[in-house]
């Protein structure tokens, strides 16, 4: 347990929300539905227009998705010493890919925050 590195279950938890994302994409461009692991059930059913959601979300999902696997994957694989960085590279490396993965994170989460505005009836309006 002396060597082990916690950042490697960290790096590879990032890079499965970047797949599970990736799969959310997929599905949500062939079938045309609204994940429920983006928005409760039962605010689905206050859509008024799902499809100009959907639209909205695609090109964000895709680029959280990819986002998130390319910087957990890079990071895993810094972490194990497979990219030939040094200790102090690997270090800056680290970093510079945490915080692209946290301006994706907010550019996600501020487009879902719109698209709820945009395309969500509001609990007032009832």
């Amino acid at each position: 347990m002396k060597g082990f590195n916690i950042m490697l279950i960290f790096d590879l938890i990032i890079a499965g929300v970047g797949v599970y994302l990736l799969y959310s994409y997929f599905l949500m461009k062939k079938e045309r539905e609204i994940p429920s692991s983006f928005v409760a059930e039962e605010q689905i059913k206050k859509c008024r227009d799902k499809d100009g959601f959907i639209s909205y979300m695609l090109p964000r999902t895709l680029l959280f998705a990819v986002g998130s696997m390319a910087s957990g994957i890079l990071c895993f694989l810094a972490d194990l010493k497979v990219l030939p960085l040094s200790k102090s590279a690997g270090s800056i490396f680290g970093v510079a890919m945490l915080f692209i993965f946290l301006a994706i994170w907010l550019i996600f989460s501020s487009s879902m925050k719109n698209a709820k505005i945009k395309y969500f009836a509001s609990d007032l309006s009832m």
